[in-house]
C-alpha cells in the first residue's frame, strides 16, 4: 500500500517536485501545495508572506490522511532565526495533526545528526539574501570557512544544471575533503541540483546537503520512518544516511 507525504513550495519553483519524487522511498507518493502567486509582490515580501500563508496550504493537504510534510522554501525561515522557524512549524505541525517540518529546520536537524562545525556554502541567492543566509547559519553556531556563490541576480530558477556541477566542483575543492566536521551546502529550495550531484557523489567524501536532500531525511526522521531511507532511488540520500550513522557509532 503506497503512503503518502506532503510538500509546500513556492509557486515558480521548478526543482522541488521532481527531486522529491526522486528522493522519496518507493513506498512514498509526495502531494504537492503550491503558495500563491504575487506579482506584485518583490522577493523579500513574498518571502515574508509565505509564512502567513503556511496554515492555508497546510489546510488544502489535510484531507488526504498525510504521514507528515516538508515545507519546501528555506529563504522564509532565514529572518527568523532557528528558534522562529522552530514555532513555525510546530503550528503547522499542531494543525495537521503530523510532522511538519522545513527546509531549514531540515537542515540544521541533518548538520546536528552530522556533529558538523564547518560549512562550505553555496549560495544561489541575490546579495542580500545571502546575507541572511549567512546571519542565519553562524547564529546557529556553525563557522562558515568558505561562501561560493553561483550569482547575485537573484535568478534562482534559472540556473542549469551544468552551473550547479561546475559550483559544487569548486566548493568540493575548496573545502579540502579532509576536514573533519565540514560539510558542502547547497543553498535554496530551487536549485537543481540532485542529478549533478548524484552523477559525483560516488567519488566524494564530504557530506553534501541540500535542502530536498536534508528535507526528505529530517521528515523521515520525524515520522518515525528512517529505516524507509534505503528504499530511496537517491545515492545521494543514501550516502548522506550512512554519513549520519557512522557519525553516531
Amino acid at each position: 500500500m503506497q503512503q503518502k507525504i506532503g510538500v509546500v513550495v513556492p509557486c515558480a519553483n521548478p526543482a522541488v517536485e521532481p527531486e522529491i519524487h526522486r528522493l522519496a522511498p518507493s513506498s512514498y507518493f509526495p502531494y504537492v501545495a503550491r503558495f500563491p502567486n504575487y506579482p506584485d509582490l518583490d522577493m523579500r515580501q513574498r518571502l515574508t508572506k509565505y509564512r502567513s500563508d503556511l496554515p492555508q496550504a497546510i489546510e488544502t493537504l489535510k484531507g488526504l490522511d498525510l504521514d507528515g510534510v516538508l515545507v519546501a522554501c528555506t529563504g522564509s525561515s532565514y529572518p527568523i532565526g532557528l528558534s522562529g522557524d522552530k514555532k513555525w512549524t510546530d503550528e503547522a505541525s499542531e494543525q495537521l495533526g503530523k510532522p511538519v517540518v522545513s527546509a531549514a529546520g531540515s537542515v540544521a536537524k541533518v548538520l546536528k545528526s552530522l556533529n558538523a562545525k564547518e560549512l562550505v556554502l553555496i549560495s544561489p541567492y541575490p546579495a542580500w539574501l545571502t546575507e541572511e543566509l549567512t546571519e542565519f547559519w553562524s547564529a546557529a553556531g556553525y563557522k562558515i570557512s568558505e561562501l561560493v556563490e553561483i550569482n547575485k541576480s537573484g535568478n534562482i530558477y534559472d540556473l542549469t544544471k551544468s552551473e550547479i556541477a561546475k559550483t559544487l566542483r569548486e566548493a568540493i575543492s575548496r573545502s579540502g575533503e579532509k576536514r573533519p566536521n565540514q560539510v558542502v551546502l547547497v543553498a535554496g529550495t530551487g536549485v537543481p541540483s540532485l542529478e549533478p550531484i548524484e552523477e559525483m557523489i560516488s567519488s566524494v567524501e564530504i557530506p553534501i546537503i541540500t535542502s530536498q536532500i536534508a528535507g526528505i531525511w529530517n521528515l523521515f526522521s520525524e515520522m518515525k520512518q528512517l529505516d524507509q531511507i534505503p528504499n530511496s532511488g537517491s545515492a545521494a540520500l543514501n550516502k548522506l544516511h550512512n554519513h549520519i550513522l557512522k557519525s553516531n557509532t
